[in-house]
Parts: structure tokens; C-alpha cells; sequence
């Protein structure tokens, strides 16, 4: 049975990315621009994936709450396309499953709206990543907030998946500082938050980062042995 979304947003640029990402999945997707709209839509119909465009947040949240209020909702996922950081409350408040950060790409949207849906595959690009799954103690750091300890729990030469297991104010995380399984020193860098849910789980992007950072990482995660197994297996 071919999936159904409904699309809240009255961006043209977001309505044209995100329609061609839910296109490429084969999705069927039911956009509006008024909440009003969209929460009279949810009453009459069953929507495997419910996308809200929090830059009208008084909308995303009318959205949102109707759809936890209805039986027909129950196995509705929904996903919060994000102006800036302090948007995790909106998703903490309506109960939805994940907040993908602006600025958007087809890639982030792609693999978010995978991830949610339990949809198998990702895009080309992120084949192409070598990616590690770890478990390792990092530090975050930001303004006003003291050092918190979280564990990377996917790593990869552009960035990394964190289990925070608390909530945290995003706006204000800045940096990381983690050490790699045999190595001596740490690794620190700025971060880009990329997206986040309500289990406590978190993606960041990692941000102008030093040549060094770049260099060690990389000949850590080209020796890494879960990769190298993958690799022989593509061969």
C-alpha cells in the first residue's frame, strides 16, 4: 500500500524540495498552507507522515496536537521541518518523532523522512560516507551551559549521531570534544545541529574544522574494522 503525507508549509522552496524528496520515495503527499486546512484534512483523512513547517509555529502546533488527539493518527509520524534549534520544544510538546534543521538539503530530508518511516535505504550520498557505529563519551559545549557528557553513537568524516539522553537547549550547543577507540588525544571541533528527536538522540554536523581534526579522523575511520568488512563485502 502506497504511503500518504501531509505537507504543512507555505515556503515555495520548502514545498518544492520536500515534494520532490517525497516523490523519489514514492510517497503521496496532500499539501496545504493554511493550518486550518491541514487540521480539518487530519480529521477526514489517515496520514502515514504528517511534515510541519514550524516557521508559522502557532500552525505546526494546532497540526500536531489534533493529530495526538486522533485515533486515526496513532500510527502517524510526525516531523518538524525547523527554523532554528529551540524548535525541540515544539516537538516535545506535540509529540513528534524527529526535527530536521534548517538549511535544508534533498539528502537531510531524504534520509530524515527515511529514518522516521522505518524506510529502508538511503540516498547515494550518504553510500558513499564511511560511517562507524561507535559508542564513545564525548563532551558538549555551549554557552551558558556546562560540559555534558553524551555518547557518539555514529561517526563519520562529516559528522556523527549523539544519544544525549536529556534534553538540552540546542541554541546554545557549540562544540564537541570526543577521543577515538586506541588514540591519545582528543578531537574538537564546532557543530552544526542537523537534526534531533524526543528519545534523546541527536545529529550534528561537524563545523570548520581544523586540517588536523580532519586528518586524523579520517585515518581512524579508514582503519576502523566494522568499515573495512563493509568494504570487502561491496567488493
Amino acid at each position: 500500500m502506497a504511503l500518504h503525507s501531509l505537507l504543512f508549509s507555505r515556503d515555495p522552496e520548502v514545498i518544492t524540495l520536500a515534494g520532490e524528496v517525497l516523490q523519489t520515495l514514492d510517497i503521496k503527499v496532500s499539501q496545504c498552507a493554511q493550518a486550518k486546512d491541514a487540521v480539518r484534512m487530519i480529521a477526514d483523512n489517515s496520514y502515514d507522515a504528517i511534515i510541519v513547517d514550524n516557521a508559522d509555529a502557532p500552525g505546526a502546533i494546532a497540526i500536531l496536537s489534533e493529530a495526538n488527539s486522533l485515533p486515526s493518527c496513532d500510527r502517524s509520524v510526525g516531523i518538524v521541518l525547523a527554523v532554528s534549534p529551540n524548535s525541540i520544544g515544539i516537538a516535545e510538546g506535540a509529540r513528534s518523532h524527529l526535527v530536521l534543521y534548517r538549511p535544508f538539503s534533498a539528502d537531510r530530508l531524504l534520509n530524515g523522512i527515511k529514518s522516521a518511516l522505518g524506510l529502508r535505504g538511503e540516498s547515494e550520498d550518504a553510500r558513499a560516507t564511511q560511517r562507524a557505529p561507535i559508542n564513545i563519551p564525548a563532551t558538549l559545549r555551549g554557552a551558558g551551559l556546562e560540559d555534558t557528557l553524551v555518547f557518539i553513537t555514529n561517526l563519520s568524516a562529516g559528522g556523527a549521531a549523539l544519544n544525549v539522553g536529556r534534553s538540552l537547549p540546542s541554541s546554545s550547543i557549540h562544540s564537541i570534544e570526543f577521543v577515538l577507540p586506541d588514540a591519545k588525544d582528543s578531537l574538537s571541533t564546532e557543530l552544526e545541529l542537523v537534526w534531533r528527536d524526543v528519545k534523546g538522540r541527536m545529529g550534528i554536523r561537524f563545523a570548520n574544522a581544523s586540517a588536523a581534526f580532519n586528518k586524523n579522523l579520517e585515518e581512524w575511520l579508514a582503519a576502523h574494522p566494522a568499515l573495512q568488512r563493509s568494504s570487502a563485502a561491496n567488493a
